[in-house]
Parts: C-alpha cells; structure tokens; sequence
C-alpha cells in the first residue's frame, strides 16, 4: 500500500503542477480580455492584477509585487465628459469579454485535443481548456459578495438599466474624478451626491469623507469615516488597510485620540497601503501620543515618500504632511487633552453656571 502511495506521489506533484499552470493561463487570458475589449470600447486600465502581480496607471504606470493570489481589471473613462449610455454600453462589452473569451478559448481547446477527458491529469491542453470553461462559466453567474459584484451580476444590472447599474456607472466616474489631478474639493458636486444616496457603500463614504476633509469640513469628514469603519467593522479584511489607514490619521490629527488611532493601524497591519499614506497615519498617530519629534520624522520621510510615487493627485495628502512635519498633530493634542481635563474637572465639580 505505501509502494503504491509512493509511486502516485510524483504524479500527483505533477498534476498540480499543471493545474496551476492552467489556472495562471485562463486567468491571465481572462482579464486580458477585459483590458483589451475595454481599450477598444473607449476606456483605459487603471489596474490590473493578477496574482501577486500588478500593474497600475495612477498618472504614472508602474508595476509593483503585492501579497495577493486576487486577479482583477479596473477600467475606467479617460477622463469624466464620456457620455453615460456609451460608458454603459462600454462597461457591458469589456465584462463579457472575460467570460466569452474563457468559454471560446475553452471549447476551442478541446476540440482541438479530441474533447473533454477527465482522466487525463497531464495534459496542458486538457487542463487550459477545462479550466478556461470552468473560469468562464463560474464568472457569468449573476453572484454579488459585498460591493464586489461577479462579471454575471455586472452584465445583468447594466443590462437592465437598474439601481445597481446606476451604482455602477456613478461609481466609475467617481473613480476617473479620484484619479484625476483634480482636488476632492472641486470633485463634480452631481457624482457627490449620488454618493450621498449611497451610504451603505464604503466607497462612497470614502469619497465623500475625502470631499468634505480638503474642503475643511472636519465634522462631516469624521461622520464619513466614522461610517465607513462601522461599515467594515464586523467583518473587514486585508484588502480594508486603506480605510483603516485614513480612518487612524483622521482619529489622531483631528480628535487627539491616540489609543483608538493606534488600534486602527493593528486593523491594517499587513495590509497593502502606499509608502506615504501610511507614513502620514503613524505621523499623526506619533503626535498624538506626544511622541511629537518622532511624529515629525516620519511627516518628512512621507514626503519624501510622496515625492517619489509622483502622484497627480498627491496635493492634499502633501499639505496633511507638511502640517505635520511642523508639529500640528501635537498642537491637536494638547488642545484635546486640555478639553478632556476641563471636561473631568466640570463632571466632579458641576458647571459653574449652575
């Protein structure tokens, strides 16, 4: 009986071997698809990622290794005047392209090897073809798990012309606007408040609390954050390091809350977030606990940071920086000590108007 274990073992290795091979294959054909279908239809890949590969086109294309077996496209317009219909209509042919492309090549495949053969573990073909049938057919159900929609669903909803596909179309412009070299202030006001209308999306929250931060509007930017996280709370993953991110900046610099700021950066721990956004969370964070000389060190370094990823839209996180390499977070919190200790001083005393 172990001869025989022992004997299956290399063949099962190597049927691995080819299954992950295959796999690599029908993925990368699929998404290239997607990329190549949206180019044609009008649109640009802002990302696309396969495996721990990925690449970006954030104002300047660069590839970069990210600690993820995901694959995904993210297509958007070149800039925000393309016409909704033609977006639409867009967005429907560069989704199918995934699943056709996977359902063709498939069948093409293994009509050319003779057909589907289930005991043929070796064969590259058989593999390739097989899991490009499977890839393509599990991604035309219509299946939505959180904000993340199958292609199915992607294609059914715009197709309709329903609520999910008016979340879809808003969505994508809201990206080309968070993409672009504009501000979040002057982000068009008729895409904010279709985000309003959306307040169970995390990143519609987000682009609101981005609005509301570089126009001062402090407050409503907490509310926004705030919402966000409570949104992913109860369940968040790696992929939520951002929100928690910006979620601990904002907590430190504009609350003084050192404890739950520094909680918020466990959440994202080991999460995929840019040099300088997290260089200007642990500033913030640093300041707040009154480390405000090491806080300030790491203000400049994401700077530095800033500078090197040469983003067009890298204005308001410069200027967030730049306060805090001159000390603002902990101005923040000797002011919000000052409050907390007037605030215990009024509860064992009463107020003096009473």
């Amino acid at each position: 009986m172990n001869e025989r274990i022992l004997e299956l073992l290399p063949l099962l290795a190597m049927s691995v071997g080819v299954t992950v091979v295959a796999l690599i294959v029908a993925t990368l054909a699929h998404e290239l698809a997607h990329a190549a279908a949206g180019y044609a239809a009008g649109l640009r890949v802002a990302r696309v990622q396969v495996g721990p590969i990925e690449i970006r086109d954030y104002g300047r294309p660069y590839v970069r290794l990210v600690w993820s077996l995901q694959a995904g496209v993210v297509l958007v317009p070149f800039d925000h005047t393309f016409a909704l219909g033609s977006l639409r209509s867009a967005l429907i042919v560069s989704t199918a392209a995934g699943p056709f492309i996977g359902l063709v090549s498939g069948a093409v495949i293994l009509g050319l090897d003779g057909g589907w053969r289930f005991n043929d573990l070796l064969s590259v073909p058989q593999a390739v073809g097989q899991m490009s049938l499977i890839i393509g057919a599990l991604n035309l159900l219509p299946l939505r798990s959180g904000e993340q929609l199958a292609d199915g669903r992607r294609i059914f909803s715009l197709l309709m012309g329903n609520r999910e596909s008016g979340q879809i179309l808003a969505a994508t412009l809201m990206l080309v606007e968070a993409l672009s070299s504009r501000r979040p202030r002057d982000w068009d006001p008729a895409l904010l408040a279709i985000m309003e209308r959306s307040p169970d999306e995390v990143f519609a929250r987000l682009c609101l609390y981005e609005a509301a931060i570089d126009r001062g509007e402090i407050e409503a930017a907490g509310r926004h954050i705030d919402a966000a996280v409570a949104l992913r709370s109860a369940k968040w993953t790696s992929a939520d390091a951002i929100l928690f991110t910006e979620a601990a900046y904002y907590v430190a610099r504009h609350r003084g809350d050192a404890r739950a700021a520094r909680a918020l950066l466990g959440f994202a721990e080991g999460g995929d977030v840019v040099d300088f956004l997290r260089a200007r969370a642990e500033a913030a964070v640093l300041c707040a606990e009154g480390r405000g000389l090491e806080g300030r060190q790491r203000a400049v370094a994401g700077l530095a940071a800033l500078e090197r990823a040469r983003r067009q839209d890298g204005d308001p996180c410069r200027e967030q920086l730049e306060e805090l390499a001159r000390g603002a977070g902990a101005l923040v919190r000797a002011a919000s000590s000052t409050l907390r200790t007037r605030s215990a001083w009024t509860n064992v005393m009463g107020s003096p108007d009473r």
